[in-house]
């Protein structure tokens, strides 16, 4: 427990590293009441983390119970975002497969001028080292060996990272890119406290929204509704949980998932364009009548689905209209018909698109619940990139980085009387640290 609360402590105020943890074990008097005068070596502080990944996240949820009991999370809609943080890996420890590609001939290159220059063998020449030139051969042949070992996991992978295996080139702020994992989390939309947080190797949040709003659903309690097949749209509309997401979520099969599970996803869709430029036409723009089974095009012109009903794909036009059009040339690049296709998919989308249309009002509350959680984690509390390496153990560190937050959150909501009440009531030990005895008045340690 003692060593629990000195990671809380220290990532509470900014101090992560175990070599600095180690300097407040030793001159910090509120480090020293805190852990009962104890003095661990660095070592032994960075042993307990990389051994004790699961406490620390259950540290974290054990907080979010608290937040709970304290009527501090609304339990009825959660935003979802995702950001990147630099990881424990440098760029030169990366590898793509062109990287990998011109190393190898690099190699190849340098071993084949070694090669030559030990035939040549010239022994008149004072300045010739076989012994050197054998140890270099040797180390290039070795280094090409190696290289073509991690050709074999690029082709898997798409690109290796040697120091942090889990980690990826990826973009990050102001258009650059950077060796980094990408971090998930769902805030709660009452208070703006974090209520799940994820790790994931995928650059693209768009496969992250189904698994981001189920472990929401789960660390508040909300039990998800059973998917059943062939649901109708009314059925749809019986939700548990509200999740809020950017366009880079907009994915069908997360879409589907949350729908069958009684998520409502308010999400915003990419915004699409037409080859010809003109935004009046794009497909958003034809609307599809359910019960007749048409588009009606911006003109008001009805597209007929012209399709064999067991085709994967529907096909819908009407070349007559769109002969005597005399808007067809800003509607397709097409010589005969503009042409809409519709398939399953469009089902679902019609759906999120509808609940989006009907929800922008709150759609707008996004931006003020989740990316405001990661401008304060990175810029007050400078936690841009992360001392661990791996998904597991990354996933840890984040768990405390998000604690801080949550704790300076609800401090600042209830403040520290309210909080220490509450701990003492809940029994929580472990967050003993927020009060001492000082002449008989509690007062803050951190």
């Amino acid at each position: 427990a003692d060593m629990c609360k000195l990671y809380i402590y220290g990532y509470y105020n900014g101090i992560r590293t175990s070599r600095k943890l180690e300097r407040e074990c030793e001159k910090n008097i509120e480090v020293m009441w805190l852990i009962n005068n104890l003095k661990p070596h660095n070592k032994t502080i960075s042993e307990f983390r990389r051994n004790n990944k699961k406490v620390l996240e259950n540290v974290f949820k054990e907080f979010s119970m608290l937040c709970d009991a304290l009527n501090l999370i609304g339990k009825e809609m959660v935003a979802i975002d995702g950001s990147k943080f630099r990881a424990s890996n440098s760029r030169k420890r990366n590898y793509t497969k062109n990287k990998v590609k011109k190393m190898i001939k690099h190699f190849e290159e340098s071993a084949n001028k070694y090669l030559e220059l030990l035939e040549k063998n010239d022994k008149d020449d004072r300045d010739f080292n076989e012994e050197n030139l054998t140890e270099k051969l040797k180390a290039a042949q070795k280094r090409i060996e190696e290289l073509k070992g991690m050709y074999e996991d690029i082709e898997n992978n798409g690109e290796i990272s040697i120091t942090d295996k889990d980690a990826r080139h990826m973009g990050v702020s102001n258009n650059g890119t950077d060796i980094a994992h990408n971090v998930q989390i769902a805030v709660d939309s009452e208070n703006h406290l974090v209520v799940a947080v994820d790790v994931v190797s995928n650059p693209d949040d768009s496969a992250q929204l189904f698994n981001m709003a189920k472990q929401a659903a789960k660390e508040l309690g909300i039990e998800l509704k059973d998917k059943e097949e062939n649901q109708s749209e009314e059925e749809y509309e019986e939700y548990v949980l509200t999740v809020l997401a950017d366009k880079g979520y907009y994915e069908y099969e997360n879409l589907r998932d949350c729908l069958d599970s009684g998520i409502k996803p308010i999400v915003a869709k990419e915004k699409v364009s037409n080859k010809t430029g003109n935004e009046k036409y794009i497909r958003d723009n034809f609307i599809y009548d359910k019960e007749r089974d048409i588009y009606i095009c911006p003109e008001g012109k009805i597209l007929n689905n012209v399709s064999n009903p067991t085709s994967q794909n529907q096909l819908y036009k009407n070349k007559a209209a769109c002969k005597e059009c005399p808007f067809k040339d800003q509607c397709t690049t097409s010589t005969e018909e503009r042409t809409i296709k519709r398939n399953e998919q469009h089902d679902i989308y019609d759906i999120v698109n509808k609940i989006m249309d009907e929800n922008k009002h709150v759609y707008k509350r996004r931006q003020e619940i989740v990316e405001h959680v990661f401008g304060t984690v990175k810029r007050n509390l400078g936690y841009t990139y992360f001392l661990t390496r791996g998904n597991e153990s990354v996933r840890a560190e984040s768990f405390m980085h998000f604690l801080a937050y949550n704790l300076k959150r609800v401090i600042k909501i209830v403040g520290v009387k309210a909080l220490v009440e509450a701990i003492n009531s809940y029994a929580i030990n472990i967050f003993s640290f927020f009060y001492k005895f000082n002449f008989g008045k509690l007062e803050m340690v951190i």
